[in-house]
């Protein structure tokens, strides 16, 4: 049976909670399962395995639930004029369950079609074995996980100023270079939450938010970037190239959310900002929370 964390098994010793991380082989058995039907429970787990996932430097956080006051916000601004439909594109969107979440409160709010486009960099891991030797890649070849039997190993890397301690086991691991040259892809696990691959309306795409993609430049109403464009990921010129090509991809009018979750006692909340795309620029309309972290870009930001 395959091994996972939950919230009632996490280590409290940070020692031991640094090796004791969640399987991500838990993703493959429950898209197996979801093919019958899926639980809340289940979708939950699948979230939650999620969670333990660090790729390109970027935590692949998420859980149902978390972004209520986005989609407050884009109901709200996309509820003006006559509209046959919305065209949401979500940006570092993860597991898509918040894509998910929000493409049906757009539909009850606003009582059109919506469709979403779920754009994350990774879609998806590969496994690669070697004897009892397990070792999870990214598609562009990034070390993620390594595991020996319960024992597991992160392996990419922190984003910019966060300061890691470097993990003597992790390095011994991946100097072991015979063995990992020896390894053989046998799967590909998704990395998309089932009720988002299931439902017809959500499209998933690779996207890098710093590289523009001419497909889709126009081709929406609305695009929210939550707990992906901060500065914690990216410099202010690396957040500046991709506002523009937000900006580029709104239609005239279009909505922009760009939102953090801050972790507070009890919990934590969520902090952002909403624009109008106009011509040449962005016009804020509202802030919640404390406002977005990169407030003063986008205001800043001309074409």
């Amino acid at each position: 049976m395959f091994q996972y964390i939950t919230s009632d098994t996490l280590p409290s010793s940070e020692t031991l909670s640094r090796y004791c991380l969640a399987n991500p082989d838990f993703l493959l058995d429950v898209a197996e399962t979801s093919k019958n039907s899926l639980s809340d429970a289940l979708g939950d787990k699948f979230s939650l395995v999620m969670f333990d996932l660090r790729m390109g430097g970027a935590w692949k956080r998420t859980r149902r639930g978390r972004l209520k006051e986005t989609e407050r916000a884009l109901s709200k601004y996309l509820a003006s004029g006559n509209r046959q439909g919305i065209a949401l594109l979500d940006i570092g969107a993860s597991d898509g369950i918040t894509t998910w979440e929000a493409v049906q409160a757009l539909r009850q709010s606003l009582g059109v079609e919506t469709q979403a486009w779920l754009a994350d960099l990774y879609l998806y891991l590969l496994r690669y074995r070697n004897g009892l030797f397990v070792e999870y890649r990214a598609g562009d070849g990034e070390p993620v996980l390594a595991r020996l039997g319960r024992i597991g190993l992160r392996l990419s890397k922190q984003r910019r100023e966060v300061k890691e301690q470097a993990d003597a086991l992790t390095q011994f691991y991946l100097g072991l270079a015979g063995l990992r040259e020896k390894m053989k892809l046998d799967a590909r696990i998704p990395l998309i939450h089932p009720l988002a691959q299931s439902d017809a309306a959500i499209t998933a795409i690779e996207l890098n938010c710093l590289d523009r993609d001419p497909n889709l430049v126009g081709k929406f109403n609305a695009v929210r970037a939550s707990n992906v464009l901060n500065h914690g990921y990216f410099t202010p010129a690396q957040i500046g190239t991709a506002v523009s090509h937000l900006h580029a991809y709104l239609r005239d009018g279009g909505v922009l959310v760009i939102s953090r979750n801050n972790d507070v006692d009890g919990g934590e909340i969520e902090c952002g900002s909403v624009w109008l795309r106009r011509a040449g620029h962005f016009e804020k309309v509202e802030e919640f929370g404390n406002g977005s972290e990169v407030r003063e870009i986008v205001d800043a930001w001309r074409q």
